[in-house]
């Protein structure tokens, strides 16, 4: 979901939702695909079951965990196409807008060049030797548009059902463990694996982050508070192997 209707959405944000554009039905990354072209379309799922659907294609298809359902599209005129899980999936059911982006075809192979060139940027990224400031910064966008939502943007989580980051003993306790349940996430938990869906550089930022925030810094009992990127690509080639 788009980060402006996770922030106005959020308790005692101060933010009207009348105010933002396509509240709750925006994403920070559509479904692009040419149009007059017949489109399969896989859809699973790695938590619970979920729903996907857009009104204006006339279907709808379960995502479900360990199964891949299909089904196809022909679009002919470009356009914004917009729908929503319709699934009772959980605690953000009602947070799950799709969106679907038909576009020329020769716009098209224009993005597809434009991702090429931001995946060849993305591993650049994962070269670099970050500052802390740069750490935090980067650390703190995504943590706001990928965790708040469960761990909530104060760290203290929903007790019951996500636990708090602040003081918790994976911010402040081993970083081999804390970088682990973010790339693989946690088995019979809501808590998703992040490693095919963050960066080297995007998971070093947002773990430096929560391990400085909250007071986490003050009790790390000299365990690292800085990760750069070349310590998660380490960690992933050791998993691989």
């Amino acid at each position: 979901m788009a980060k402006d209707s996770n922030d106005s959405r959020q308790p005692d944000s101060g933010i009207d939702p009348a105010t933002v554009e396509n509240y709750l039905l925006e994403v920070d990354r559509p479904l692009v695909i040419p149009v007059n072209k017949k489109i399969r379309l896989l859809t699973t799922s790695n938590d619970v079951i979920h729903s996907w659907w857009i009104p204006a294609l006339g279907w709808k298809r379960d995502a479900i965990p360990g199964f891949i359902n299909d089904n196809w599209t022909i679009v002919n005129k470009p356009g914004i196409y917009r729908g929503q899980c319709t699934e009772l999936c959980g605690k953000d059911h009602g947070f799950m807008p799709v969106v679907l982006k038909a576009v020329t075809e020769d716009e098209f192979v224009a993005w597809v060049s434009g991702m090429k060139q931001a995946r060849t940027q993305s591993e650049a990224e994962g070269e670099k030797t970050y500052s802390v400031d740069e750490l935090l910064a980067k650390g703190e966008q995504i943590y706001m548009g990928t965790c708040a939502a469960c761990h909530q943007p104060t760290g203290t989580g929903i007790p019951g059902a996500f636990p708090a980051l602040a003081g918790s003993k994976i911010a402040t306790g081993p970083v081999k463990d804390h970088l682990n349940i973010v790339l693989n996430g946690k088995a019979g938990t809501a808590m998703a694996a992040f490693g095919s869906q963050l960066n080297d550089a995007e998971i070093a930022a947002v773990i430096t982050y929560e391990r400085n925030t909250w007071g986490n810094a003050d009790k790390l009992a000299g365990e690292k508070t800085v990760i750069q990127p070349a310590e998660v690509k380490a960690l992933r080639s050791l998993a691989a192997h």
